[in-house]
């Protein structure tokens, strides 16, 4: 499977209301801190703790040494509720349908999908289903302007996670969602990328199974018609 977009090519046009939506929900995330001081160097209730089923709730995402740069790895760590490098805000975008893609499987002006994309996300009945970008967010202070995505560094079914600018291209927008043609999961939900091309089999947040490593947007790996118990994601307030 193949990631098919330009990140370049987005960046010059499309994107444009998504990345003014996104501007708006850091802001909002950024200002509910200010009137509740955290008590630790992390950003607190405002931030987003994200694991998988296994290797289980205590391991979560965080950037590489928070570093808060492109193109930086996106590492599943054990938890801590002072590591700053552990800091992501969940920015709800909205549904599929109405923010990136219109009623007849057509993308929306500005979108940072395709039209074959949105028609695909339609077949796949997906057009309802929730979107986000992950920011990381070091210590509740931003500037909340890169978000968890892939790029470069193709593994064996997909692409290691990164950090990438956030509103310019599919690869930053996860549709969540805990039912997909093949089947459903079981306690969490599936984390799909939106710059998959095939969103019956699509690239969804994949663990190792383990902690320190490397997760990735591999493809869904459907046990009968349920979901493997490294591709369901968990989510919960921070920190940790």
């Amino acid at each position: 499977m193949r990631i098919r977009f330009t990140r370049a090519g987005y960046a010059v046009a499309a994107g444009v209301a998504v990345t003014a939506m996104l501007g708006m929900g850091a802001a909002s995330a950024a200002g509910a801190s200010v009137t509740n001081p955290n008590s630790t160097t992390a950003c607190g209730a405002a931030c987003s703790d994200a694991s998988f089923q296994v290797p289980g709730p205590t391991d979560i995402l965080a950037a590489h040494s928070g570093m808060d740069i492109s193109n930086n790895v996106v590492r599943l760590l054990e938890g801590s509720n002072a590591a700053s490098k552990e800091d992501f805000t969940r920015i709800n975008v909205g549904p599929v349908d109405g923010t990136y893609c219109n009623a007849i499987g057509q993308a929306e002006t500005g979108s940072v999908f395709t039209n074959n994309q949105c028609h695909l996300l339609d077949v796949d009945g997906l057009g309802a289903a929730t979107t986000f970008e992950y920011a990381f967010n070091p210590n509740d202070g931003g500037p909340e302007n890169l978000c968890l995505g892939g790029w470069d560094n193709e593994v064996a079914n997909g692409w290691k996670m990164r950090l990438e600018p956030c509103g310019v291209a599919a690869d930053t927008v996860i549709i969540s969602t805990p039912k997909l043609p093949g089947g459903n999961t079981a306690t969490g939900v599936w984390w799909v990328n939106g710059a998959s091309d095939n969103y019956s089999n699509p690239l969804v947040a994949t663990s190792t199974g383990s902690a320190p490593s490397q997760p990735t947007w591999s493809t869904i790996d459907l046990n009968g018609k349920h979901a493997a118990d490294t591709q369901e994601v968990h989510t919960a307030p921070g920190p940790f």
